[in-house]
């Protein structure tokens, strides 16, 4: 992640999550109301895990350079009030009713081990107000107040005042819709337009996630069963909300304040963000001066190897001097290397080709040397068939539209007009299953050619292509492969191939998919699941290992065996017809009676407790002899 200083504010509703009631996975709130089918877990033992969750992983996967990053945490709807807003308006004579019933509960701080757990019992122990709903506008307001005091502070230097300032400042909002309906629009309400420009103003982005039935037991993560994601946050409660993420993502391309579900929400905050590797930014050229601004993005890269110099132990004793060492170069015949030194007068610039090395020219050298400007176009296009993977020559980068920010100093609607019509590209070649062929110089002035190949990738996230590096003429190295028997190969008409579609169907994950987790829909469980003992560890609590239930596929074993049978794949028949040897080498090669053991060889008969020494001589049978003998402690004597 970048250096800049990242401070999330978590806001939660304490009411709201009172007001929830957790159904079975698959119900709706209406309908786990009428069939009593109430969860256990309270929407407040939910949200708190979750919220201890986000920090934990924070504090366990942040870098160096993340060391300043805060967590806070603010709950309203409660029935006390303790924060400095209300605090200030009592002060100036104010009526005691301003800001009620929020709590801060936890001032902005870089996370330890035990903030977490601190969060988690905040939200747990913290008692909502038994009437009306809670102000979300007062307490945003209290949240930015706080993040203001933190990252505007008196009394620094220019420069930590300039690093301060590029903070990025998160509010997650965990409220419902009853909460919602006290948020009103900019338009009529002079103070939450006043809040959003001091928003603005200071770069802070809101996160609202909606708290419902179905979005609890989605958070809940129940093993084996495929909740549908809630629409609550489209409902006309949360429309003065969208407006207010509207008006603040406005300002910013980066700012991505949205009104989304809080499982979505509070999971996707778990997880460890990775920066891309950023490669061209440039134009992908078409000719006649059209094109799409974009950007290639690897997801790793080689790292460059640290440089090494060398250094003379002679001089280790003198500081004065410099330990570097010189190296002098020297050149020779290459016809005779034990020969007399090749003057500089006399030497000849030649390239190497294999084995030989070919002399070279000055103007021969200018036209290898040939530069070219940066730029990316596209020479053609062919059938995917011709660019697998495969023939790739190095790692694949994804193309994808620049956005508009301060960097690229592309306009919204240039951002807009260069996604949509990367779109337009992608479905087009998706529709023609072609690829295409691109030629690119990546840096100004490189002599450096790269071709490849653009292929559609088409997601729910958005539509890119992937950019394939392919080899030239001389890069490319056909192998000859072994081809398969015909014997080997299964015609059409085939009986076994009835057993093998019953086991490809069998095995299938197509169509709703209501009773099947997929492993890039939630988090590790295994991970989360070390990551809880390492914390209560690092707690001091004697914790063991909990193990999770595992996710229940639901794919029959019937059709995998008869799969196995039809095409003699069973395991164990192949172990038993092996053949083994016996103890002694000397013994024939007879088939295992077992199927799964193997038969010992005998337990060595006890040694003396002293050390022995073994002479292994040869008799007159053939047959080796051990001789075991004590050892000779005279030896040791005639040592001195």
């Amino acid at each position: 992640m970048s250096a800049r200083d990242h401070a999330v504010m978590f806001v939660v509703d304490v009411s709201a999550l009172d007001r929830c009631v957790v159904a079975c996975a698959g119900d709706d709130e209406d309908e786990a109301r009428r069939n009593g089918h109430v969860a256990t877990t309270s929407a407040r033992a939910i949200v708190a895990s979750c919220i201890r969750g986000c920090v934990n992983a924070k504090t366990q996967l942040r870098t160096p350079s993340q060391r300043d990053h805060c967590f806070g945490l603010t709950l309203f709807g409660a029935r006390d009030t303790s924060n400095d807003v209300a605090a200030a308006a009592l002060d100036d004579d104010g009526e005691g009713d301003e800001y009620a019933g929020i709590v801060t509960a936890r001032q902005l701080r870089p996370p330890e081990s035990k903030t977490g757990l601190e969060y988690e019992r905040d939200i747990l122990e913290t008692a909502a107000a038994v009437d009306g709903a809670a102000d979300v506008p007062e307490a945003l307001a209290v949240a930015c107040d706080s993040l203001i005091r933190q990252y505007s502070p008196e009394g620094v230097n220019a420069a930590t005042k300039k690093r301060l300032a590029g903070c990025v400042k998160d509010i997650v909002l965990i409220t419902d819709a009853t909460g919602a309906a006290t948020m009103q629009s900019a338009v009529d309400d002079e103070f939450v337009a006043t809040l959003l420009d001091g928003m603005k103003a200071q770069n802070v982005r809101l996160k609202v996630g909606v708290v419902d039935a179905c979005e609890m037991s989605r958070a809940r993560g129940d093993a084996g069963v495929r909740v549908t994601a809630s629409a609550t946050f489209r409902e006309p409660d949360f429309e003065a909300l969208r407006q207010a993420c509207d008006v603040l993502a406005a300002a910013d391309a980066g700012n991505d304040s949205a009104v989304v579900g809080a499982s979505a929400l509070l999971l996707d905050l778990q997880i460890k963000r990775v920066r891309p590797t950023s490669g061209y930014r440039g134009f992908l050229s078409f000719g006649f001066n059209a094109g799409v601004n974009v950007a290639l993005y690897k997801l790793n890269t080689e790292a460059v190897p640290v440089k090494l110099n060398r250094y003379s132990e002679e001089l280790a004793d003198r500081p004065e001097e410099s330990h570097q060492t010189l190296v002098e170069t020297t050149y020779r015949n290459v016809n005779d290397l034990d020969g007399e030194f090749v003057p500089p007068e006399r030497h000849v610039k030649a390239f190497r080709y294999g084995k030989q090395h070919i002399p070279i020219d000055a103007e021969t050298e200018s036209r290898l040397s040939m530069r070219f400007e940066k730029s990316m176009k596209v020479i053609g296009s062919i059938s995917m068939d011709e660019c697998p993977l495969w023939l790739s020559v190095g790692e694949p980068s994804v193309c994808v539209p620049q956005p508009s920010t301060k960097t690229t100093g592309l306009s919204q609607e240039r951002a807009a007009a260069d996604a949509t019509a990367l779109s337009a590209l992608a479905r087009a070649l998706d529709d023609a299953k072609l690829a295409l062929l691109v030629r690119g110089a990546f840096t100004e002035g490189t002599t450096s050619i790269h071709i490849g190949a653009l292929t559609p990738r088409l997601t729910d996230a958005g539509d890119f292509l992937l950019y394939t590096p392919l080899p030239f003429k001389e890069d490319y190295n056909e192998y000859s492969l072994p081809s398969v028997p015909a014997s080997a190969r299964v015609d059409a008409e085939d009986p076994r191939l009835v057993d093998a579609r019953e086991f490809v169907r069998a095995n299938s994950l197509d169509g709703d998919r209501r009773a099947t987790t997929m492993p890039w829909e939630s988090l590790n469980p295994t991970l989360r699941a070390y990551r809880d003992l390492f914390e209560a560890r690092a707690l001091g609590a004697q914790a063991s290992l909990k193990r999770r239930p595992s996710l229940a596929l639901g794919v029959a074993e019937a059709s995998a065996c008869d799969f196995a049978a039809r095409f003699g794949l069973n395991a164990a028949q192949d172990r038993s017809a092996r053949p083994r040897l016996a103890a002694d080498e000397g013994a024939a090669k007879a088939p295992s009676p077992l199927r799964v053991s193997a038969s010992l060889p005998e337990r060595p008969q006890s040694q003396p407790s002293f050390a022995v020494l073994v002479d292994v001589v040869k008799t007159e049978d053939g047959e080796e002899e051990a001789l075991v003998s004590p050892p000779d402690l005279d030896v040791f004597d005639d040592m001195e």
